[in-house]
């Protein structure tokens, strides 16, 4: 599977109301359908923000997590098909539009501008990206997919009162309120709407869904997660499908029916099979079912309950597993658009870099619980961590062996017993081998991090006890200090490609600090030789062309 240079820009349609983003870092997978060996394939895909602002700090946590998943996945030697997108229908952004004056599609489009170039910004490597409002790449197989209910059986019609979340693009019942507020959009004033729409039979498959979740057969993350599904699907009921056109004329018309437009579940789910060719053309049956759903805590129901319930009346694969992560506040307090409790991310990039955002985000944040994010504790991070860590380590090793003309890296076994003491007897190829087993399949990013920065650590306490600079000095202790920088070369080495998936700017300034031939070759951004990062890693002599330059600069306030 090889990927393209990944050039993201929005292409001109024959009809100036219709737009769409071309990504350019499209997969090409073999051309016969099925071929795709699935023990390498992994798909995974994040949720769809809606347009109706422009994207904060808690948009970009889910984006990150899910890069970082998708990288980690190709370091270890998956072909990787990473999906991400935006909800362009809805009441929300026809009604945000209309406040700031903009023809719909226009509005869409601007926002939609602001997320790429954040995405850009965060070096996110996505494969895919699928707008809803695409006419040719969207439209056919959301009304494919409704076509499929409704020959199943489980689309009917009938006449409703209910309270309606704008935030949400969902119907509300008392249960669900708090002080008889919507309690993800407390600030919004819940709508009465009385109309007669579309209705699909989520109840039928209830107990069919609840199975599928305990057997793990549709694996729901964290447990809690799983359990609050459970008791959900206990009471599920059939759920609006279409909104009257006259009420919301934004969306993908029904079809055989000019007065109803499709409601949120079977326009905005499909899309995670639509931008994989459904509707269209047999493509899709190349990646699907995906290996990962990546989505926030709030919108966990549609994803466990109406998707599989959509998917099993359409007679295909349920994904694999379904990820509902925390939600990140600022200062204590939920980041929301509605609420203005935001932080503009690109403005934090822009002064600290991606990596410290990216670092700060992934090492503090466990994609199984909520998390919290403060500039101060970023800056805490980034100068403790990346610059006084990692960073100074860096600089030392390599001006040391540049001044002293050291051009190999070599594990001596001499030294090879004192690195055991420091790491607890955990080399680095033991630590590659069980990265899927012991992170990835638990989705511990953060625990990755952690092993990491503990073998810096012990580098850092390698160089300060051995002291080679002054051993250097003395003649009789100069090859014990120019092999202990040889010994720290292979670490550096190492330590910088365990980097890869996360730091990626600090990788690719570590491959011209080094001038490791191997190393330049690994890109995480793309698939990879299976072999590649293995044999990079196990090489236990190496020759190197120093360039020192500094990883990581302070932030002066």
């Amino acid at each position: 599977m090889l990927a393209k240079e990944r050039n993201t820009t929005f292409k001109a349609e024959e009809n100036p109301n219709i737009f769409r983003v071309e990504n350019r870092d499209a997969v090409d997978f073999d051309e016969a359908a099925g071929t795709n060996n699935s023990a390498k394939k992994y798909y995974l895909t994040t949720a769809i923000p809606y347009m109706n602002g422009a994207p904060h700090a808690g948009h970009a946590l889910e984006i990150v997590q899910a890069d970082a998943l998708a990288r980690m996945q190709r370091f270890i030697g998956k072909e990787v098909v990473f999906q991400t997108g935006s909800d362009d229908h809805g009441m929300k952004n026809r009604n945000t539009a209309a406040k700031e004056g903009l023809e719909v599609r226009e509005f869409i489009k601007k926002n939609a501008q602001l997320f790429l170039s954040l995405y850009k910004q965060l070096d996110i490597s996505y494969t895919d990206f699928i707008h809803t409002s695409d006419e040719q790449k969207h439209y056919p197989g959301a009304q494919l997919m409704r076509k499929r209910l409704q020959d199943a059986g489980d689309i009917y019609k009938k006449s409703y009162t209910g309270l309606y979340c704008e935030g949400c693009e969902a119907m509300k019942l008392e249960k669900d309120l708090v002080d008889g507020h919507c309690p993800d959009h407390p600030g919004k004033q819940l709508q009465e709407i009385q109309e007669e729409n579309y209705f699909f039979r989520l109840s039928k498959y209830k107990d069919q869904i609840k199975n599928l979740i305990e057997s793990d057969e549709y694996r729901i993350e964290p447990e809690i997660r799983k359990n609050e599904i459970l008791a959900f699907l206990e009471k599920a009921e059939d759920v609006s499908f279409s909104r009257q056109k006259n009420k919301m004329p934004w969306g993908i018309p029904v079809p055989g029916d000019d007065e109803h437009v499709m409601y949120v579940w079977c326009d905005a789910l499909t899309n995670y099979i639509t931008g994989q060719g459904f509707g269209r053309n047999d493509d899709w049956q190349k990646s699907w079912p995906a290996d990962l759903h990546i989505v926030g805590k709030d919108i966990l129901r549609f994803h466990a309950a109406f998707w599989p319930a959509m998917l099993l009346s359409a007679k295909l694969p349920l994904p694999k597993t379904l990820l509902a992560h925390g939600h990140l506040t600022l200062n204590g307090e939920k980041m929301s658009k509605s609420t203005g409790n935001v932080i503009d991310p690109s403005e934090v990039i822009e002064k600290y870099g991606r990596d410290a955002f990216v670092f700060n985000l992934l090492y503090d944040v466990s994609l199984n619980a909520d998390g919290d994010f403060s500039v101060s504790r970023l800056e805490n991070v980034y100068n403790s961590m990346l610059i006084g860590a990692w960073g100074n380590l860096v600089n030392r090793v390599i001006s040391l062996c540049k001044k002293y003309g050291i051009e190999k890296g070599i594990a001596h076994s001499s030294i090879q017993k004192e690195w055991e003491s420091l790491t607890q007897n955990q080399d680095f190829e033991t630590f590659f081998e069980t990265i899927e087993k012991k992170y990835l399949q638990n989705f511990d990013l953060q625990g990755y991090l952690q092993e990491r920065y503990k073998y810096v650590q012990a580098a850092n306490e390698l160089i300060t006890k051995e002291e080679p600079w002054k051993k250097y000095k003395d003649e009789a202790t100069r090859e014990q200090a120019i092999q202990t920088l040889e010994f720290l070369l292979y670490v550096v080495k190492n330590l910088s490609i365990l980097s890869a998936p996360i730091l990626t700017q600090g990788f690719d300034k570590m491959k011209n600090i080094l001038g490791y031939e191997e190393m330049a070759q690994i890109d995480t951004s793309r698939d990879l030789d299976p072999e590649l990062v293995g044999k990079a890693l196990k090489t236990r002599e190496f020759s190197v062309k120093l360039e020192p330059e500094i990883l990581y600069q302070r932030i002066e306030n």
